[in-house]
Formats: structure tokens, C-alpha cells, sequence
């Protein structure tokens, strides 16, 4: 069978932009549906009125713009994207099976950030070079992410930033430089690693290119989690809306795991990008921004544990969910 060309080029390049994925009406849905999601909480965000794009007024986010929290992972917009099955063929092309499971991400609806059209309290986000896999296994291919591009994204429109071929040297940079450095490990569980701005030097060295991934409205930009990648702020006049998207095998769980991924459905949580691991962020021991904050760092009174509009049941969400 002829391998697919987007294959052939992700493999290759460790990212790839495929194009008209998402119908049109549906990203224009979604855009409108985020809008109001952030108008929903009670801090008086209103999209008209730029002097309400502040912190004070907007949900807890990441990075300016990444939300994961408030059970936004299951909201009724983000799961009809989720569940597209234009989306779900590439990735069946990918696994070449088509009994998938889907991780429950957030979104992400970026203000863009300058004096004239834009937010004006925070700086553009600076580049945080990482890989997210274990720099353990760093020889073998686990996982293709995914994000659906729900806006037109250019030049100034932030967003996803990628150090071209950078997925088949890390063991080669490792070596060179006596092993991975623990202190930049995010540990066997959390399935990440963080590089140094400076030492991005090597990879570029090697022939890897620095790219700012630009998308239309309905692509979907996929990357191998070895790709070393960042998130880069819009900083024009276009507001950046996206929603994450990965799949992977059922058979990557076992019937108990399956069992727990489904109860977290149930349950509304949001996991990480990685459908096969029952992580939830919310409920990660220890860390200060389990749950939502305050910009004063005071829990979020309007924390929500449903979404504001639950998403209608189909036999299909249910199969992504990991149901029996």
C-alpha cells in the first residue's frame, strides 16, 4: 500500500500542515463558541471592549492564551472538532487502525498582544524549546500531536514554532554532551524535556531550521513529539483560536486503564496530549496551578468541574473516550 504523502513529509521534516481539514462553518462555530465561553466567567471579559483583555478579566490560561482548565476539555465545541472525521481518517492513516482513542485537551483562543489592536498587560511569550517525550526514549517514535487551526494563522498570529528535523538527533546531542541533564527532565511520568535557548545551537548546526509554522483557516498541523517545538504569542490583530487534538491505538491500554480513561470522561477531566496516559493536570500532587487561579494567586472562585455546555453523547465520542 502507498504510503500517503503527509506521512512521507512527517516523517521526514517531523511536522506537517495538512491542508482544508475542518469545514469552514465549523471553524467559524467554534470561533464564535470560544468568545463566549471566555464572556461566560463572571470577570467581565467582553470581545468589543479591548480595555477587558486583561487577566483580571479572563479565565485561568497558559501562556497567554492556553486553556486546560474549567472542564473546557469536554465543552460541546471542543469535542465537534474532536471528533471530525476528516481528523480522525488522517489519524487512522497514521496507526493504520481505525480503533482510536483520543486525548481530552484544552484550546487555546490567544488575544494578541500589542499597543494598537491588542492586549497591552502581559509581554509576547518567549521562546521555551522543549520535546514532549521522555528523553529516555528518544529513538523511538511514541506519538504525532495534533492542532487543529480554527483561524487563519500568518506571520504575526503566534502559535506553533518547530526546529525542523530536530526528532532524529537528540540521542545523537545527548551523546555529544555526556547524557540528558536531569535538572531539565520532566520526569519518567510527565513524558517531556526542556531545552536551552543556547542549545539550539547544535540542532541548527546539524541542518535543523527554525520555522513559525503559518496554517490557514481548517488545517491541521501535526508534529512528532520529538520535534523540539514552542509557542510563539500574536502579536498582530488576529485573535488565534486552535484546539489540540491526538489519537492513538486502543491497544495501548489495557482493559483497567480503559476503564479509568473512561471514568475521567465521565467525570469531565482533562488529560494531557497523550490519549494512552491517565494524567490530569488538575489533580497533579503538589503543583501551585493544579487547579485555576486569581491573578493575586487565589483559587478561582468560578472554577467549573462540567462544562458550561455539555457535548451530546454519540456513539463515537464514547468509542474516543475509551467505552467498552
Amino acid at each position: 500500500m502507498t504510503k500517503a504523502q503527509f506521512l512521507i513529509d512527517l516523517e521526514r521534516d517531523g511536522y506537517v500542515i495538512v491542508p482544508n481539514v475542518i469545514p469552514q462553518e465549523d471553524c467559524k462555530e467554534f470561533q464564535e463558541s470560544a468568545w463566549e465561553w471566555l464572556e461566560s466567567f463572571p470577570y467581565g471579559f467582553k470581545r468589543d471592549d479591548k480595555s477587558t483583555w486583561t487577566s483580571e478579566h479572563l479565565p485561568y490560561g497558559v501562556t497567554g492564551g492556553l486553556y486546560n482548565r474549567y472542564s473546557v476539555n469536554h465543552e460541546d465545541f471542543v469535542w465537534k472538532i474532536r471528533t471530525q472525521p476528516a481528523i480522525i481518517k488522517i489519524f487512522e492513516q497514521i496507526w493504520g487502525t481505525k480503533d482510536l482513542i483520543a486525548s481530552f485537551d484544552g484550546m487555546n483562543a490567544s488575544l494578541p498582544i500589542n499597543e494598537k489592536t491588542g492586549r497591552t498587560d502581559i509581554e509576547p511569550t518567549l521562546p521555551w524549546p522543549h520535546i514532549d517525550q521522555n528523553p529516555r526514549n528518544v529513538n523511538k517514535f511514541e506519538l504525532y500531536q495534533g492542532i487543529a487551526n480554527l483561524s487563519p494563522n500568518g506571520s504575526l498570529d503566534g502559535g506553533l514554532c518547530i526546529l525542523k528535523g530536530s526528532h532524529k538527533l537528540h540521542q545523537e546531542y545527548f551523546d555529544s554532551i555526556g547524557g540528558f541533564k536531569l535538572e531539565q527532565d520532566a520526569g519518567i511520568k510527565e513524558n517531556g524535556y526542556t531545552y536551552k535557548n543556547e542549545e539550539m545551537n547544535w540542532f541548527i548546526e546539524k541542518g535543523c531550521e527554525k520555522i513559525k509554522i503559518e496554517a490557514g483557516q481548517g488545517d491541521l498541523i501535526l508534529w512528532d513529539s520529538r520535534t523540539i517545538h514552542w509557542n510563539a504569542s500574536p502579536i498582530g490583530e488576529q485573535t488565534r483560536f486552535v484546539t489540540y487534538v491526538c489519537y492513538c491505538p486502543k491497544s495501548l491500554m489495557s482493559s483497567e486503564e480503559l476503564s479509568i480513561k473512561y471514568q475521567i470522561f465521565k467525570d469531565r477531566k482533562g488529560t494531557t496530549h497523550f490519549p494512552y496516559m491517565n494524567r490530569v493536570p488538575a489533580e497533579r500532587p503538589g503543583y501551585h496551578n493544579a487547579l485555576p487561579r486569581r491573578p493575586n494567586g487565589e483559587l478561582d472562585p468560578a472554577n467549573r468541574t462540567r462544562p458550561r455546555k455539555e457535548p451530546i453523547e454519540t456513539p463515537l465520542m464514547l468509542k474516543l473516550a475509551g467505552a467498552a
